[in-house]
């Protein structure tokens, strides 16, 4: 019933509250759409910084293309190799961090003011030279009379200077090959031809000792006299080569395998190595990427916050720690990489030659090595496909004179070659350097590993004739994180 004065009915009273409500709950779903509207836009221009800034580093040479030649200059910064559209260029690489004062501006450009930590990982060779080179007495020298006839000269070995005699000497390990047969310690005993305790030698043999004590290379004819000393614990390699000239090991007195007398029959004509019983272990260890990437060891960190650099991950984690959000981009890739820079100081990483050899070598390739009057000494390592060699530069004392030992292994067996110069210069033949003249088709490196008693700019170090125009880049995977974040 109807009420005299009633102005609203129950059913219209409820009518406008379900109204008012719809109208409430259609405004606030607006205010949460416009919400989330702006939180996707937000999130897109953040996810945008890191995307973008990755886009422009790595798709692009830059401005100028050569712009790691001089990055004062630099008006875009990129990565691209101008040459390789398909790859980085590792100059850059190295320059955008070495020089990157010269690029804040641009960078806090690129980032759009945010903070960020760029983090790049970079396949590579280490190299390393554990323990010492040998000191060589004797590189194949050939002992004849220098005035003939005859040929041959009286040779033994005595254990003092002054002996005219040979006499017995120990020595920790013996070989004899004859025949192609190989005899090592105990089963030298049993070499034949033996008469008794002698073991003939003819042309074709191979004699090899480590001896035990201070012994003296013998020579003799006429004149002509040779006593050369031969430190404890060195190698004596000598090579039968000459058909009219015989020797024998006697170990009668002795204790075969370990006690002997050596001397040639008559005379003779005999090619001697000596060297200490001592070698250098040679790494050359190469790491991908995808390993440092792993273990979390970059090629570098550089990371810009509030304007300023940092490497540091304790200044750089709670930076970003601070931030509401944090953005990732990763990309991946490949570096062009090539090195011609003999001038170039020690370095376990940093090659002086480094890249892909489109060639063969020409015949004749030296590498060239001067040095100063003082003494001193440097060190190197050639790596050419998967042979790997040492090469120790040495003076003792001042003068002109230098010496190099060459050092390799075949098959595990370490092999050594002596080096000597004059007016402070040492050649060494590209294909003892490096193994072989075969090179086409082959990745190269050499690298100054150390240096010792001498600048760098007082030494010299020529590839004659060079093959600087034969060496293209090598080309390697490159694995690229940035982060970008807000530390306000």
């Amino acid at each position: 019933m109807r009420r005299k004065g009633q102005l609203l009915t129950i059913d219209a009273l409820l009518s406008l509250v379900i109204v008012v409500m719809v109208v409430g709950v259609v405004l606030n779903t607006n205010d949460m759409i416009k919400a989330e509207i702006t939180n996707l836009l937000d999130w897109y221009d953040r996810a945008n910084i890191a995307n973008n800034m990755l886009d422009v580093l790595t798709k692009n040479p830059g401005y100028p293309e050569n712009w790691e030649e001089n990055a004062s200059g630099v008006k875009v910064v990129g990565l691209r190799d101008k040459d390789y559209s398909f790859a980085l260029d590792y100059d850059k690489i190295i320059t955008f961090n070495k020089s990157k004062d010269d690029m804040k501006d641009i960078l806090n450009q690129l980032a759009r003011g945010k903070d960020f930590l760029f983090e790049i990982y970079v396949s590579r060779f280490n190299v390393s030279i554990e323990g010492r080179f040998p000191r060589v007495y004797l590189d194949k020298v050939t002992f004849k009379n220098p005035n003939p006839p005859p040929e041959g000269v009286v040779f033994f070995i005595a254990t003092e200077a002054d002996a005219n005699n040979p006499s017995s000497f120990e020595v920790s390990f013996v070989e004899v090959i004859q025949d192609g047969v190989d005899y090592v310690n105990e089963n030298v005993c049993n070499t034949p031809p033996k008469n008794g305790n002698v073991i003939f030698l003819d042309k074709g043999d191979y004699v090899k000792f480590v001896v035990l004590q201070d012994v003296y290379i013998k020579a003799e004819r006429g004149k002509y006299q040779e006593s050369i000393l031969i430190p404890n614990n060195s190698v004596i390699e000598f090579f039968m080569t000459d058909p009219q000239s015989a020797f024998h090991i006697d170990y009668g007195g002795g204790e075969c395998p370990y006690k002997f007398k050596f001397s040639g029959i008559g005379d003779v004509v005999v090619t001697v190595s000596a060297y200490d019983n001592i070698f250098p272990i040679l790494n050359s260890t190469y790491t991908s990427s995808r390993t440092f990437w792993e273990c979390g060891e970059p090629f570098y960190r550089l990371s810009l916050i509030n304007g300023s650099y940092y490497s540091d991950l304790n200044l750089i984690t709670p930076s970003m720690s601070r931030s509401p959000w944090v953005e990732l981009a990763e990309r991946q890739s490949v570096i062009s990489r090539r090195a011609y820079n003999l001038s170039a100081g020690p370095s376990a990483e940093d090659p002086l030659i480094y890249g892909f050899m489109a060639h063969r070598v020409l015949d004749g390739t030296s590498l060239l090595v001067k040095v100063p009057l003082e003494p001193g000494n440097l060190s190197l390592l050639s790596m050419l496909g998967t042979e790997v060699r040492g090469v120790f530069v040495y003076k003792n004392s001042s003068g002109l004179n230098v010496n190099g030992t060459l050092v390799w292994y075949e098959n595990g067996e370490p092999k050594v070659k002596g080096y000597y110069g004059e007016n402070n210069t040492i050649v060494i033949p590209f294909e003892e350097l490096f193994g072989s003249e075969d090179t086409e088709g082959k990745i190269i490196g050499l690298w100054l590993y150390s240096l010792n008693g001498w600048s760098r700019e007082n030494v010299t170090i020529e590839v004659i004739p060079t093959i600087e125009y034969m060496l293209e880049p090598k080309f390697e995977p490159v694995l690229i994180r940035l982060l970008v974040w807000d530390d306000r």
